[in-house]
């Protein structure tokens, strides 16, 4: 792990800190987790390529060969 200081608004450390206590928690814990939902938050979602879609199919004799430009059309 990294240490590091921060500086930060007066008003936004004294909304952390309740927020924390309310949470039973750190303020360093709900740092940490505020981080981890930003790094979720940038995640690329592979659902949204066409290459994980489960399944098959019947007809385009040239999809093998062409099947960029079917899943991503031409670019």
């Amino acid at each position: 792990m990294k240490r590091m200081n921060v500086e930060i608004a007066d008003e936004d450390y004294l909304y952390l800190k309740n927020r924390a206590s309310r949470e039973g928690q750190s303020v360093v814990a709900l740092i940490r987790q505020a981080v981890a939902a930003l790094q979720r938050a940038d995640a690329p979602d592979v659902r949204s390529d066409p290459m994980y879609k489960v399944g098959s199919f019947d007809g385009l004799a040239d999809l093998a060969e062409h099947h960029d430009g079917y899943l991503y059309g031409s670019r």
